[in-house]
């Protein structure tokens, strides 16, 4: 469920609503594709089990 805020203009509503259609078509004409996505992020699915098991947690980490 998206529950958008106040300060979302009708044309960033719009613009969302276009995409969330694309992938509803998507979805139903070929599962197989959105089922792989995302496909142009720099990071894939994330194995959540080895994420739980091991943690990399850097954030007291210093930066050189």
């Amino acid at each position: 469920m998206i529950e958008p805020t106040e300060t979302e203009s009708k044309q960033t509503m719009d613009e969302f609503i276009a995409v969330m259609e694309k992938i509803a078509d998507e979805a139903m004409n070929d599962p197989e594709k959105v089922k792989g996505a995302p496909y142009t992020t720099p990071v894939t699915r994330l194995d959540e089990a080895l994420a739980a098991r091991k943690p990399d947690i850097n954030f007291f980490k210093r930066r050189p």
